[in-house]
This record gives C-alpha cells, structure tokens and sequence, in this order.
C-alpha cells in the first residue's frame, strides 16, 4: 500500500496524504458510508517529496485506511520532519502499531476497551492497542483520543471503561465520543444527540478535555460543509 492522493489545507497550512488498507474489518467502519478511495494509481515517494517542497504548509497529516501499515510512512515522515522541519501527525489510527520516528502526533480512535466487544467489532484483540497506546505516550508523542458510540453495543458503559483507561495514562488527554452513522448491513441504529452527551458526562467524570458530536449521514458524505478541517483542494 501506498499514497494515491494528497491534499492542501491552506486554513491550516496542512498537507494530508492517504493511504488505503487496514488491518482491522471493524463492522461500522465510516468507510462504508463514504470511502475515500477511488482507484487511483499510486504517488511515488519522489513525488511526494517534491510536492511538499513547494507548499506553504507547516504540518503533514497521514491518513488511511490505516495509516501505520503504510510501507512509505517512515520514509515520509522522516523527509517531513527532520528536512522540511514540518509537524508530523497521524490523523486517524486504530493503534494496532506504534508509529516510525518521525511522527510527532496521532489521533488514535479506541474501538472498545473490553477485549471480547473489540474481537467482535473488529475482529482482533484490542490488547496490542492498549499496549501501544502506553507505550506511545512514553515515548512522548501527542496522543489523542476518539470512539463511537453505538447504542446497546459500544455505549455508556464501554465508553466508562475507555476514558477510565486513558485517565490511567494521561486524565488531560484529549478525548472525543461521536455518535455511530448507520452504516449497510449492521444491525445498530443510531444515537439520539442526548445519548451521546450522555456518554460524554461519563467519561467526564475520569477526563477534563472530553467532546462530542452527533454527525448526519450528510456530515459524513460531505464534511466539509460543516468543519473548515475538510476544506482542502488536491493537489495530487
């Protein structure tokens, strides 16, 4: 696997690269809403490189699939740090590996802390995210944190045990719970705006920087009218 598209965020000064692929099948996957992926030929690394030379830009976001499996990310994010100085970050992981030197950052959505949920959901063990997640904020990179709340599934009580984890390494972690957008063939409907401000109020009994939000099928299929995050043009 490798990148296929990058854009440019001039709100931000961001360039963003995606990848494709991961290595867990979690059945809610946001990517059977709305995927990313349209079948375009492969970036080379070189080009990479000489595209992110001449923009304005001061942080590079990785995205995916999974952005860790990705086989140019060291290579990457190495030539994005320590040659252009920029700010390195993963923008979404779901921590199944520790992320090359080079990055300086990672948003890591926790899928449920319950290993039996997590085997269910994505079909692995969640005990290497657990370790890593630790093991990455060790090594001092900037870690936040996301789940989904699914009603009678990943709810009130999944959410507790995940924000009392992460209180265990860090209680000013950032921490963000969004609503589940129904997606084919899952059984799971989705959660009223007061559930998820329920589950918010739960973990803000273990965290001091938890949000939440309650997206649309439309907010998935078009954020960028709603978050100025999104507004990019592509470049590549």
């Amino acid at each position: 696997m490798t990148y296929y598209k990058m854009t440019y965020n001039i709100h931000f000064k961001r360039a963003n690269l995606y990848g494709w692929g991961c290595n867990f099948k979690c059945r809610g996957c946001s990517y059977k809403v709305r995927s990313p992926y349209e079948g375009e030929p492969p970036l080379k690394v070189e080009r990479i490189k000489e595209l992110l030379r001449g923009l304005d830009i001061e942080r590079v976001h990785f995205l995916g699939g999974e952005p860790t499996i990705n086989a140019d990310l060291p290579e990457v994010a190495d030539f994005a740090q320590n040659e252009l100085g920029l700010y390195t970050k993963i923008g979404h992981s779901n921590g199944s590996r520790l992320p090359p030197r080079g990055i300086k950052a990672m948003s890591v959505s926790l899928k449920a802390c319950t290993d039996s949920i997590h085997i269910d959901y994505t079909g692995v063990s969640n005990s290497e995210v657990l370790r890593n997640f630790e093991e990455a904020y060790k090594l001092g990179i900037a870690l936040d944190a996301s789940s989904v709340f699914i009603p009678d599934y990943i709810d009130c009580d999944e959410i507790e045990k995940i924000a009392s984890f992460i209180a265990s390494i860090d209680p000013e972690m950032p921490y963000h719970i969004v609503g589940y957008v129904p997606a084919a063939g899952t059984p799971w409907r989705q959660p009223t705006y007061r559930e998820v401000e329920g589950a918010a109020t739960v973990a803000n009994k273990y965290l001091s920087s938890v949000t939440f939000s309650c997206p649309s099928k439309e907010d998935v299929l078009h954020p960028e009218a709603r978050d100025i995050r999104y507004r990019s043009v592509r470049v590549a």
